[in-house]
């Protein structure tokens, strides 16, 4: 039998523990780890700067001796002295102060359970079992998940005083971890409850099928509603344990990792912790961090800078650092960890300043929703989303972003009114009640800017009756149809001629025609198709009357911008693009911080309970696929208005050299290495 409860509980502050900043340390463990030194285990634990302690338990293979009979224990328990890793680990760091996370895997079971219950499975549209490594693949639908996980739960609660549990692969395995393709789900369970929840539609068999999308939100609904089931009955009976899942539960994760075969988006980890603390800022967020490269290499370091890049940009926007090796510590030698540890010890060494640390962007930049990564046009969003990211970020223009989905609940919570500007990259229909937030924050004084179809109808129909135009006529252009055109600020007088003043800007993805209010102001012109090839016959480009942008204002104002620029800057990335963006929205910008440093430099902008807490992060060891050794930056500066007169410069340690400027201060920066954090107290 396992070890029993214990009385003696050092670890736990008490109830919700996790509502405050706590560092994590992951072992994924392998079966033979079942014998490792748990002592030595918790010194580099604890050296590293983590709090926290997660560790596999059970589901797949149990280290502790379950006596569950769909349970199967890790067969090198038998050469532990106690046989029970778990007992060991949890009683060993609780003496430390070190939390416990028991890690659980139930999306897949042995030969021999599945063999007694093939009603729990997973089943292809061909009527197949997934199967991996001789592991088959549970359905979350069916009674394994459902009921089963919580018997497993129970067993642990009973047995351990662990402060919380981490689900991995919480979902439906479509995918296996070769990234083959095994369709969506066609057990007894899911085709009963899609067909009940569809009004009789089939289920699909994957993403090529019409009712994919609708699959996709029927699932994501299974899985919240298991995740609340689950969560409900772990507070139930330990209020003091939390719940860690990708969705639906106390705490959320975002797994921040690399992979080959796949476009590297270097602000991916800053953009999934900032859309989820500005729109779920009452729930914790943990960044589990990939030590190794991808998981087909999983003894395969992760280059330190780009490991380092997880977890600045978590911290910097307000999540819980995590780092994730394979197996015990010291048996596989990654080489981010010496760096990775740094951070987490400055993490650690100031807690109170990240326990303040709120969004401060002042800009809310809407990401797509990604319940509709399966409908027409997502990707688009994403590259359009994108695009408007980097022109920011390179200007040092502070933003957050923001859930596309989570903006009416951000209005019905006032969490829009931190904010002065608020812009759509290309979204098309808006979610439920979004239309309606965004109206009353511009009668409200706020402003909105809408790139492409950004609040529009399949059917043409405009969304924000604060917007500039009354509908879309038609079908955007796109495609070939777009080659060769052009917008530009500038009239053009001369056009008619074929000579044309500065800017031209080509437009790329797609471009829309609207009829615009009588009132809308139109901001430069559109330069419609002309022939591009030969060179011979390359020209005769002449205005027809189509703006560039267009503007409204009531309180506030709304500008739509009816082609994709953020597209077409990710796509030729000239800063002309991103200039006649960031021209164009010049007048809504409003920020309290401007910087002299490199477009590669990231600046992050949060508040805390004094006033601004700055994040510089060198990305100049950008590559293509990972971050490099970065290049120190030298003669930055920041300048502040409204600032009190003081800064602190956290990492360097260094005094600010500060100069009053205007109705504010410039802080002339050192060296800038790696990252530097400068807390800045604003006049009150």
């Amino acid at each position: 039998m396992g070890a029993k409860p214990s009385n003696n509980h050092a670890a736990t502050e008490g109830k919700e523990w996790w509502r405050s900043p706590f560092s994590v340390f992951q072992t994924n463990l392998q079966e033979v780890d079942a014998v490792m030194d748990v002592e030595r285990v918790l010194d580099i634990i604890e050296e590293h700067g983590a709090d926290t302690w997660l560790i596999n338990t059970g589901g797949i293979v149990s280290f502790y001796p379950s006596d569950l009979p769909f349970q199967t224990r890790n067969p090198f328990l038998a050469d532990r002295p106690s046989g029970d890793l778990i007992g060991d680990a949890v009683k060993a760091a609780h003496k430390r102060g070190i939390r416990v996370l028991a890690r659980c895997d139930f999306s897949k079971m042995s030969t021999h359970i599945a063999q007694e219950h093939p009603d729990w499975l997973f089943v292809s549209p061909k009527g197949e079992p997934q199967i991996y490594n001789t592991l088959y693949s549970a359905c979350p639908s069916a009674d394994y998940y459902q009921h089963r996980s919580l018997d497993i739960l129970d067993e642990i609660m009973e047995r351990y005083p662990v402060d919380g549990f981490f689900f991995n692969w919480f979902g439906f395995s479509e995918t296996d971890y070769s990234r083959v393709y095994h369709g969506v789900c066609h057990c007894q369970k899911c085709q009963a409850t899609f067909a009940e929840y569809s009004g009789g539609k089939e289920l699909p068999d994957g993403p090529g099928h019409a009712n994919y999308p609708e699959w996709l939100r029927f699932s994501n609904g299974v899985i919240r509603a298991l995740a609340t089931k689950i969560s409900d009955h772990i507070l139930s009976r330990r209020p003091d344990a939390a719940l860690v899942l990708s969705r639906g539960a106390p705490v959320i994760y975002y797994e921040a990792n690399n992979a080959f075969g796949r476009e590297l988006w270097h602000h991916s980890t800053s953009e999934n912790v900032s859309a989820h603390m500005t729109g779920l800022p009452e729930v914790s967020l943990m960044v589990n961090s990939v030590s190794f490269v991808d998981m087909p290499y999983r003894m395969a370091g992760e280059q330190p800078e780009h490991f380092a890049q997880y977890l600045l940009q978590a911290i910097a926007r307000g999540g819980n650092p995590s780092t994730y090796i394979m197996g015990a510590p010291g048996r596989i030698p990654y080489a981010n960890l010496p760096l990775a540890g740094e951070i987490s010890r400055f993490f650690r060494d100031h807690k109170d300043m990240y326990g303040q640390l709120q969004p401060g962007g002042g800009i809310a930049l809407a990401r797509p929703d990604r319940l509709r990564a399966a409908d027409p046009g997502y990707e688009d969003s994403v590259e359009e989303f994108r695009g408007l990211y980097s022109a920011f970020k390179e200007k040092h223009i502070p933003f957050d972003v923001v859930g596309a989905d989570l903006i009416a609940k951000m209005d019905a919570e006032g969490l829009l009114d931190k904010y002065r500007l608020v812009v759509l990259p290309d979204l098309g229909a808006l979610v439920a009640g979004a239309a309606a937030a965004l109206d009353r924050f511009v009668e409200a004084g706020g402003n909105v800017v809408l790139t492409g179809s950004s609040g529009v109808t399949g059917h043409g129909g405009v969304e924000l009756a604060t917007a500039p135009s009354i509908m879309r006529v038609g079908t955007p252009d796109k495609g070939q149809a777009l080659w060769a055109t052009y917008v530009s600020t500038s009239a053009q007088p001369e056009a008619q001629a074929f000579h044309y003043a500065a800017p031209t800007i080509p437009v790329y993805g797609s471009y829309a025609h609207f009829v615009w209010k009588p009132n809308a102001v139109r901001i430069g012109v559109m330069l419609p198709q002309a022939p591009f090839g030969p060179p011979e016959k390359c020209y005769g480009h002449v205005t027809g009357g189509e703006p560039a942008a267009a503007s409204a204002s009531r309180y506030g104002s709304v500008i739509q911008i009816p082609w994709s620029v953020g597209r077409t800057y990710r796509e030729f990335g000239t800063t002309e693009i991103r200039d006649y963006f960031l021209d164009t929205i010049r007048g809504v910008v409003d920020t309290p911080v401007a910087a002299d440093l490199p477009e590669q430099v990231e600046m992050i902008m949060g508040r805390d309970q004094s006033g601004l807490v700055i994040h510089l992060i060198n990305q100049t060891g950008a590559r293509r696929k990972s971050f490099g050794p970065h290049v120190p930056v030298d003669g930055g500066k920041l300048h502040i208005s409204g600032a009190a007169g003081t800064a602190e410069l956290l990492v360097s340690g260094a005094p600010a050299d500060i100069r009053n400027s205007g109705a504010g201060i410039e802080i002339a920066l050192p060296r800038l290495d790696l990252y530097e954090v400068i807390r800045v107290p604003l006049a009150r």
